[in-house]
């Protein structure tokens, strides 16, 4: 065995001593310059699903707005649109099937007075009444209403132009914009941080951590091109593809754009769906004015009655029949057969039959009430029947 003088003893541990630290020293500069790939790629897909997650919840504040808006801005459209037809309906029955022969003339009433100008060989005057009630009634009694329907494009159009000023504006700005003023700097800003790492290594003579940070490269793009630059006050990601702060494309996509363009397209009298309105609401609303704006079966039933028992003579107790709906298929024809009706009365019976229907009815009927009545009650009721009938019956010839 060799055996060592203290001398060498101690000049061994100082040897042994300086090394050690020449590997601690060496140990600390590998770490200042040497990444971990496999922590910069979890980082990257643990930043994704946050951003992806916080987009998400940020979009299901108003999921699909502008779809929204837009379906309740047609649905609105839609109410606009029927609107003036159910007053063209409700001025038809009133004008058509009204009686007014005051202020506004209805059509019957004006009709019957130009057939009786016609009639009386008064051609000035009842020509140009026919015509008039025709033609300028009609379109200003019931089609004027319609005028309203092409006004219709005037919100419509004005909703063009605000989308289109602010996709020029905004949306250029933000979209297009990102791609000019951010989108190169998550890519070329990571890419100088990895290669000075690189750099760093080589220079500090540790061939080996240069190339690991080589191999980090692409985890350090792809965390920033994703994910962007985190902030430290708010936590939310920033300049990002999919960043859920500020300057994310895909927040412009899905949440800026879309809220943007539905504030700047709500039609006047609309549901405002970001300001709490409901496209539920909307439709609703065109179905009440569906069910509830157009001349019920009813209105047009009592109109065309009124005007039948006004102009055709049906008397009150058919009108009366008719008015219950059994009567009402009967009563048409009733009405066409009113001319002839007259004078096949006429033909059937004369004066002197009636009055001598009469002269028999009345000392009939006053022998029938002299059995139950009394004889001084019976010649009255007789005396009185006798002469009355026959003046009945006349009159009801005369008007027929």
């Amino acid at each position: 065995m060799i055996a060592l003088t203290p001398t060498v003893s101690n000049d061994l541990a100082a040897d042994i001593q300086h090394s050690m630290t020449d590997l601690q020293q060496r140990a600390v500069e590998l770490t200042d310059y040497v990444a971990n790939p496999i922590q910069d790629w979890i980082t990257t897909f643990q930043a994704a699903g946050v951003n992806l997650s916080s987009l998400y919840a940020q979009f299901q504040q108003f999921p699909f707005v502008l779809s929204q808006q837009l379906a309740a801005n047609f649905l609105h459209y839609a109410s606009s649109y029927v609107s003036p037809y159910q007053t063209a309906g409700n001025d038809a029955v009133g004008y058509l099937l009204g009686t007014s022969t005051t202020g506004t003339l209805s059509f019957v009433p004006q009709v019957v007075k130009g057939l009786a100008d016609l009639q009386a060989g008064n051609f000035a005057a009842g020509i140009p009444a026919l015509t008039s009630t025709i033609w300028s009634g009609l379109a200003v009694n019931v089609f004027q209403s319609l005028e309203a329907i092409p006004t219709i494009l005037n919100p419509i159009t004005q909703n063009l132009a605000n989308a289109t000023d602010y996709m020029t504006t905004t949306w250029l700005g933000n979209v297009p914009g990102y791609f000019a003023d951010h989108f190169m700097g998550t890519v070329f800003t990571p890419l100088g941080v990895g290669v000075q790492n690189v750099y760093n290594s080589l220079t500090a003579g540790d061939p080996l951590g240069a190339v690991i940070n080589t191999i980090d490269i692409p985890a350090l793009v792809t965390n920033s091109v994703l994910n962007g630059t985190p902030n430290a006050k708010t936590g939310l990601y920033s300049q990002g593809l999919i960043a859920d702060g500020s300057a994310g494309l895909l927040k412009y996509l899905i949440t800026v754009t879309p809220q943007g363009l539905a504030n700047v397209m709500v039609a006047p009298n609309t549901q405002n769906i970001l300001g709490g309105g409901s496209l539920a609401f909307q439709a609703g609303y065109l179905g009440n004015v569906l069910a509830t704006g157009f001349p019920t079966p009813q209105i047009v039933f009592d109109n065309l009655l009124n005007v039948i028992r006004t102009y055709a003579g049906i008397p009150s107790a058919a009108a009366a029949a008719a008015a219950n709906g059994s009567g009402f298929a009967a009563l048409a024809p009733a009405a066409s057969a009113l001319p002839g009706l007259s004078a096949g009365v006429l033909k059937a019976f004369d004066p002197a039959a009636v009055t001598n229907i009469a002269g028999s009815l009345g000392p009939s009927l006053a022998a029938e009430v002299a059995g139950s009545l009394g004889a001084n009650l019976a010649g009255s009721l007789a005396t009185t029947l006798s002469v009355d009938l026959s003046k009945m019956a006349l009159h009801i010839l005369s008007a027929l």
